[in-house]
């Protein structure tokens, strides 16, 4: 067949305009450079951490480079918003949870929406835990939190990981079980925010225990209690808020890979088949394990649950007037 200089020329310029291309031609070589998994939080926290043994996982699958870019800042709408512009051809993916994708578009205006993405599966779940400095003698207990905080509004500064995240919305569901407020101070990641509780800038912080766990066991930072359903395997003697006859705090987190909507099927379906393989990896799951969390490979329906979820959850609390961006 002879060489068509022509056709060549208009499916590159279809290419670089972003327009739809069939997935057969797009699927022929995938991967064929290094991909990006972007992170919308800086480095050190929770999402980090497990971006980076996602990374080396799913590079393995398949046989291909993949990076981490950290992209911070506005609750992680900034990475999200790279990833919705990017080209829909499979190299680039966000690494989050439902928090980026439809709580934060909730509180503000976003360069993106929940049906710019296409989840692809989850990847992690961990628990959340309310920590405090070990020295700190304020604050050697949940109850002692609890007293304190209820003693006088605005007495403890409380850090979450930005607007929108479940940092944030376990902060928000302790104040109402808690019936007080804290004087809340916002961070572009956990990490970050682990740094200031460390110096002394503020008092407690709400935090995944992947990100948490070796301050933990450096004994530099205390766990006061468990924000979820159920005891967590990393910290099997701190007991959870409901435990301790406070009630009911879930702060369970979900982290999912997601690319852009215009991405073609068989594109997401490739990356969905590497990505079950990566999370089944023996040393990826040591790796969570040894974070303080769990390989968890949801479907992309599951995924999408989540989101539609957490989308009802946080529209309520937009209108109430309960979440607010910074």
């Amino acid at each position: 067949m002879p060489f068509d200089r022509r056709g060549l020329l208009a499916l590159g310029a279809l290419a670089a305009t972003g327009a739809a291309i069939p997935s057969g031609v797009r699927a022929q070589g995938f991967p064929n450079r290094a991909l990006t998994i972007v992170v919308p939080f800086a480095p050190g926290g929770n999402t980090d951490l497990v971006g980076r043994i996602v990374a080396t996982a799913l590079g393995k699958a398949l046989g291909q480079s993949v990076v981490v870019d950290n992209r911070p800042g506005a609750g992680g709408a900034i990475g999200a918003g790279q990833v919705a512009r990017s080209a829909p051809d499979g190299h680039t993916l966000l690494l989050a949870g439902a928090g980026v994708i439809v709580t934060v578009p909730e509180m503000t205006s976003t360069p993106y929406t929940r049906a710019d993405f296409a989840p692809l599966s989850l990847v992690n779940r961990s628990s959340m835990v309310v920590l405090a400095r070990s020295g700190d003698e304020r604050l050697r207990s949940f109850a002692d939190l609890a007293a304190y905080a209820r003693s006088g509004e605005g007495k403890l500064n409380a850090g979450h990981s930005g607007p929108g995240t479940p940092n944030h919305l376990a902060l928000l569901q302790l104040e109402n079980l808690l019936g007080t407020k804290f004087t809340v101070v916002s961070y572009r990641g956990s990490g970050p925010a682990l740094s200031d509780l460390l110096g002394g800038q503020i008092d407690v912080h709400f935090d995944q225990v992947t990100s948490a766990l070796p301050h933990i066991r450096s004994g530099a930072l205390r766990a006061l209690a468990v924000l979820g359903p159920a005891n967590d395997a990393a910290l099997p003697d701190v007991r959870t808020v409901s435990q301790l006859g406070f009630g009911e705090v879930d702060g369970t987190t979900y982290i999912g890979l997601l690319v852009p909507a215009r991405t073609p099927k068989e594109l997401r379906d490739r990356l969905s088949d590497a990505i079950r393989e990566a999370v089944a990896d023996p040393q990826m799951v040591k790796s969570a394990r040894d974070l303080g969390s769990e390989a968890y490979a949801g479907t992309a329906e599951e995924f999408a649950r989540i989101l539609e979820a957490e989308h009802a959850l946080s529209s309520r609390a937009t209108k109430e007037g309960r979440l607010k961006a910074d």
